[in-house]
This record gives structure tokens, sequence and C-alpha cells, in this order.
């Protein structure tokens, strides 16, 4: 056994934080353990009963999972038989005077075009210090992304919505709205836009701020979008003067001159009918009413002839 030196490096190192507590203390007692160039028996029985003499916890078999992992991130290697360890960077780390040459062969094992496969280190084997960081860092990434597609959606729902006023407040409503509800919203804008388009609401102060319509809830509304079609405008000819037009009575063929302005809405100065832009066929009276069972009195013949 040696004195070694650790430096202050050794503790923040990436590689170190990616082994267990237990493991770190095992390869500091390497240091201890290995001659001044690095090197060690590769004998779990020995390290165990040097290192932890009196863990009963940490058996055989533990100390050799301690010695994979540590070999997993690089911090040792092993000889072609596997039967010694070296401490890798010993020389960067180990300052040595009068250093005794080391009685152990080390031939390293080179193997070309290979890469070790990489170690996965349970998340109880990492510091809470940077579990607790990767977990802040993940919940804002978390965050943003929700934040983002909030942003998203509520720009699709402003570019529809007719009245573009107040987006600021509009968004802190929208944003504390449900996923839910934050797509059922946009969808009732389209129907909203068709209202008014059907009610030809133009005003944009008739129209809701889009903050009403979000807390309101309006997407839940009744509305009517049923387009109803508007009869077409019959045309008049005009007279030879071109300042009125000639209209003719439903009811007696009449013909005369309307304001062309007002026609569509005027019964005809006649009849009270209503006007057409043609004569109409009247030529076939109505027959007279026919009465009978009727009676003639005597003397109203006698009166007659008198």
């Amino acid at each position: 056994m040696r004195n070694r030196m650790i430096k202050k490096e050794f503790w923040t190192s990436h590689r170190i934080l990616s082994i267990q507590i237990p493991e770190r203390l095992l390869f500091i007692g390497m240091f201890n353990m290995a001659d001044d160039e690095g090197v060690l028996k590769n004998s779990p029985l020995q390290i165990k009963a040097t290192i932890f003499p009196v863990d009963s916890k940490i058996t055989l078999g533990v100390v050799q999972e301690y010695i994979k992992n540590i070999l997993g991130v690089g911090l040792i290697e092993l000889n072609k038989e596997k039967t010694l360890i070296r401490i890798c960077k010993w020389k960067d780390h180990q300052r040595i005077d009068k250093k005794t040459p080391s009685k152990y062969d080390f031939k390293k094992v080179i193997q070309e075009h290979s890469k070790s496969p990489p170690r996965i280190v349970q998340e109880s084997s990492i510091p809470k210090e940077r579990k607790e960081k990767e977990r802040n860092i993940k919940e804002i990434k978390e965050k943003k992304d929700v934040q983002d597609k909030t942003l998203e959606l509520f720009n699709s729902f402003y570019s529809l919505y007719p009245r573009k006023q107040d987006k600021k407040r509009a968004y802190t409503a929208f944003n504390n709205l449900t996923k839910a509800n934050q797509k059922l919203c946009i969808e009732g804008v389209t129907i909203y836009v068709q209202w008014l388009k059907v009610n030809n609401i133009v005003d944009k102060t008739l129209i809701k701020l889009p903050t009403t319509y979000i807390n309101g809830e309006h997407w839940n509304d009744e509305l009517d979008t049923t387009v109803i079609k508007q009869p077409d405008k019959v045309e008049f000819k005009l007279d030879a003067t071109g300042n009125s037009v000639i209209a003719y009575c439903s009811k007696c063929s009449i013909s005369d001159f309307y304001d062309p302005f007002k026609v569509h809405t005027m019964d005809s100065k006649c009849c009270n009918g209503m006007l057409l832009n043609t004569k109409p066929n009247v030529d076939m009276q109505p027959e007279p009413e026919v009465t009978t069972n009727t009676f003639v009195k005597l003397s109203d013949i006698m009166d007659k002839y008198q």
C-alpha cells in the first residue's frame, strides 16, 4: 500500500460522476494498491480484503461488478490476459519521486476498429444534484414545448377572428383554457364568422372582443348559419324619358309610370295590386254567377207592365 494524491478535479470529473459512490471509493483504493506505474493485480478477492475488509454487505460478486463498471467508463484498463489492472492516465494525476519500476509486464490489448459499448447508467447511480439539474432542464423544456404549442394554436385562432383587438389579454385567456377547449374555440370561430356573414354584420363594434368570446366560451352558442336565398329582382322597362319605368297592375292590367328605385316595393296605383313587368292575361273574364231556384212574384210582373 502506498500513499497517493487525489486532485480536486477528481470530484467533478464526468467519468467519476457516472459511477456510484462505493465504486468511487474502490477506485480511490486502487490508487493505494497500485505500484508506481499504476498497475495492480486483477484480483477481486484481494481488492475486497484490502479496501472493504469488514463490509459484509459488499461481497466478492459486488466487487467484481464494481470493477466491471469502473472499466466500462474508461477509468481503468485490463491487460491481454485480464490478470492485471492499470489505472488510466496515471502519470497525469500522480507525481512520484524516486519511482520504483513495476514488476509486472502489462501488455495492453489493441482492438482495431472497435469501441467499448456505452455503459447504461441507472438513475439510482447518478448523484442527487445531477438528477435534480437534469429534471429541472427536462421540466423547462417540456414547459417551453407546451407554451410553443399553445402560442401556435392561439395564432391560428387570432388569424381567423374577425376583430383584432386586445391580443395580449386574449392570449392570457386562451392559455387558461384546457387543450380540448382550445381546439373547440378555434373550430367555433369559423361558425361565428359564418354567422356574421349571413347576418351581414360588418360593424366591428357589434362583433365580440376576442377576450369576451374566449372567457364566455361562446363556441357553445347555437348560431343559425342557414343562408336564405333572396328572390331575384324583376327588371322593369324604362319609359322614353328614362326617368320612370312602366309597370302593369296584376288585377286590371292597366299600365302606369313608377319610380324605378321604389317600384319593387310599391303596389299599383289603380287597384293596389302587384306590379308586373309585362301585361297580364286578363281577357278571360269570370262567368256571371247563376242563381238557381229563383222565384218571381206575380205582383212584380204586373207592376212592370202597368
